[in-house]
């Protein structure tokens, strides 16, 4: 006899089914090109999104998000009711919170592309370094790195290249000025990455730290021969680790 309980029967309590990935955004309004964590188009597979209010890109860049962790457990909860089953964040720089948020939302939750590093380092030739592209280097702090689970060797290993005296991706992205220009971003983008593998030590690949920079990933891998890890693969990953793909009803 079939009861309630069996796999035939799909249980009550979600507003909605089938979509494993929430993404808690911030509060921002600039433009978000396919490729960016705020476009859904980026993605493969569906995911749910959820603005945390009040969360400015200047606050959790440059003030490291102070007094926001209630509001991005608010958002995480709200995207848990919605039936998702895991969590991602659209601002590396909340690797800060890592520990707070997989605590208290009690699903894993991937705060920041800076998790990768550990394993990305293990990844590259052992004599060289990591290249961490971020959209402001004078905040990126220890607490971040440690955050994202960075020991202090593997800190040794790194280089940190900072975009915020760009003309345009950093003014439009943490400055809120006008439109952006996807071409003028990945030439400066390029650019920075280019600079880098020009420098005294060598770069063996690039984490880029910043959500919005996964548009002008690919650019970075053809030109320069490196692997880039990003916000996307780093989501792609945790959405492999969630999903059900032979599952026949949900």
């Amino acid at each position: 006899m079939t009861t309630p309980n069996s796999e035939r029967y799909i249980q009550r309590g979600k507003p909605t089914y089938g979509v494993d990935l929430g993404i808690m955004l911030l509060d921002a309004d600039f433009p978000r090109p396919v490729g960016d964590i705020a476009n859904g188009k980026t993605f493969s597979f569906p995911v749910h999104y959820e603005v945390t209010r009040g969360a400015s890109v200047p606050h959790v860049v440059e003030k490291s998000a102070e007094g926001l962790l209630a509001k991005f457990v608010e958002s995480g909860k709200a995207l848990i009711h919605r039936g998702v089953r895991g969590l991602a964040t659209s601002c590396g720089f909340l690797s800060i919170f890592q520990r707070e948020l997989s605590e208290e939302l009690q699903v894993p939750v991937l705060t920041s592309s800076l998790l990768q590093i550990p394993l990305a380092l293990r990844v590259i030739p052992p004599s060289s370094s990591l290249c961490v592209l971020t959209v402001n280097g004078s905040t990126l702090t220890a607490a971040h790195l440690e955050g994202a689970g960075i020991s202090v060797a593997d800190q040794e290993r790194i280089v940190v290249v900072g975009l915020e005296k760009g003309h345009h991706f950093y003014p439009v992205v943490v400055g809120d000025e006008g439109p952006l220009d996807p071409e003028r971003a990945e030439e400066e983008i390029l650019a920075a990455c280019l600079a880098a593998l020009r420098g005294e030590r060598k770069i063996g690949g690039f984490v880029f730290e910043c959500t919005n920079l996964p548009p002008y990933s690919e650019r970075v891998r053809l030109e320069t021969k490196l692997p880039v890890w990003d916000a996307i693969t780093a989501a792609n990953w945790l959405q492999g680790a969630l999903s059900h793909p032979f599952q026949k009803w949900v």
